[in-house]
């Protein structure tokens, strides 16, 4: 009987820890925060490839962004893109990166802060609508 009772403790519990929600974007942020504080921005430019934009403001500093984003159903009336937008300020004359800027869905914050940049598409097919089957009288 104990084995029963430890098993209906432990179930639900493994099974909210199971549906964890993905970590907030401040959670993102401060992880490239921790790989990129005070670094050139050329190393982020080294370790996460092209970026969607580089600008050049008026002061000298480089704003460096990258964004990751999904786009589901691709063609369908149901199309939906969710993503994530990460910007990168280096101050001149140094070049070394003093702020770091994000703002998207946490999830796809998270796929940003692990280094997947770009885009993708998942076609999830829509549901299709019930139709029932004719009824057919036999001829008896």
């Amino acid at each position: 009987m104990r084995l029963a009772a430890r098993l209906l403790i432990v179930t639900p519990i493994l099974w909210l820890v199971s549906c964890t929600p993905p970590p907030p974007v401040a959670a993102s942020r401060d992880v490239l925060w921790e790989q990129y504080a005070h670094q050139p921005v050329d190393k982020v430019l080294l370790t996460m490839g092209t970026p969607e934009r580089e600008t050049r403001l008026t002061d000298g500093s480089r704003m460096v962004t990258y964004q990751h984003s999904t786009i589901y159903d691709a063609g369908t009336p149901t199309e939906r893109q969710t993503g994530c937008e990460v910007t990168f300020m280096a101050q001149s004359p140094h070049y070394r990166v003093e702020n770091i800027a994000m703002e998207g869905e946490g999830y796809e914050c998270n796929l940003l802060a692990q280094g997947h940049t770009g885009s993708r598409r998942i076609y999830i097919p829509p549901p299709q609508p019930y139709i029932p089957y004719p009824y057919y009288r036999y001829p008896y």
